[in-house]
């Protein structure tokens, strides 16, 4: 692929979703026509390549499947378990616990499943108008890095295990002992935003999502990853030249972009070719990064969407929250270094 074509092609791919909004909303068949394009101005398809985009979204769309059915059945259990847990633990504390919880099992249910239990949590919390965005902008930053220790927890990990060619646990052997601290500090941060009584608000209904809705679901999860992996193997040898060209550090910071781009775009550029370590700072910055800005993350735009939290509140809330964040695992990449 010539440059020109490449870079019409990249501003295309990450400035579309956040320019028209037609595009945002379907932006799986969006990055998959861009992926069969980019791919076919370049080298061109192979029987490999094809069966890498046939079979790399299977795991993580089986999974949205499967979570979606399940969540469907277990949803309406919640409110009785929450009842009973309401009348022996505080406000700020369940939620923490809660929030810990959904982040880490995040990793096998999916983001996008996690995301909508999280709509339901928040409800069952009874967190008021006035607290809700903040507890929710927590919440995503933990499920955002939760998700990541599987391939099957978000497309930003099935697209970083895909290209640094890792295990199943190989991700959590990677980002573990780094991420559960993030995924404890915000869930006490999400807690600390809920504090207050339960009766300061009403239940917050939760949508029933049909068969039909679970399905297609996971046929956008599916086109949006296909389109990814051929984003990244077209991108691979541009991504490479110019990735190895930035210091570990400034590849760390320039990453701070993923807060206004979906952050799985990205890793899908970026991680071709890096020794392990190299990965790990850069899918750190993105993971939090993500949480920044609504477009960032998926568990970001479901819960937006279903708790009604416009781009401007979630950036006074986000913006602090990922500064700080950037700010203490940089120092602590460094010092580990």
């Amino acid at each position: 692929m010539n440059e020109i074509a490449g870079l019409t092609l990249l501003a295309l791919l990450l400035f579309g979703p956040i320019s028209l909004t037609v595009i945002e909303h379907n932006i799986e068949a969006y990055f998959l026509v861009l992926g069969i394009i980019a791919t076919a101005i370049g080298e061109g398809f192979s029987a490999q390549l094809v069966k890498g985009a046939l079979t790399e979204p299977v795991e993580i769309s089986v999974a949205v499947l499967l979570a979606g059915f399940l969540f469907r059945w277990i949803g309406p259990k919640l409110d009785g378990a929450f009842d009973r847990l309401r009348g022996r633990l505080s406000r700020a504390l369940l939620a923490a616990i809660s929030i810990f919880v959904l982040a880490m099992i995040s990793s096998l249910i999916t983001a996008i499943v996690a995301a909508l239990v999280l709509v339901e949590v928040i409800g069952l919390l009874h967190i008021e108008d006035a607290r809700r965005p903040a507890v929710t902008v927590a919440a995503c930053f933990a499920i955002g890095m939760g998700a990541a220790l599987t391939p099957i927890g978000e497309p930003l990990s099935t697209l970083a295990a895909y290209a640094l060619k890792l295990s199943f646990l190989g991700l959590f052997d990677l980002l573990a002992p780094w991420v559960i601290p993030g995924v404890i500090g915000t869930a006490i941060l999400a807690g600390y935003f809920s504090r207050g009584s339960y009766e300061a608000a009403t239940h917050v209904v939760r949508e029933d999502q049909s068969a039909s809705l679970i399905v297609v679901q996971a046929v956008k999860v599916f086109a949006f990853v296909a389109g990814l992996v051929l984003i990244s193997h077209a991108y691979a040898p541009i991504a490479t030249k110019y990735v190895a060209m930035l210091s570990n550090d400034a590849l760390y910071w320039v990453n701070v972009v993923s807060a206004a781009l979906d952050n799985a775009t990205l890793v899908a550029l970026e991680v071709h070719d890096m020794t392990l370590v190299r990965a790990r700072e850069a899918i750190v910055s993105l993971l939090i990064s993500g949480g920044i800005l609504i477009p960032g993350n998926i568990p970001n735009i479901v819960s937006a969407g279903a708790l009604k939290i416009g781009s401007a509140r979630w950036a006074r809330i986000g913006v602090p929250i990922g500064i700080v964040l950037l700010g203490i695992y940089f120092a602590a990449l460094k010092f580990a270094a």
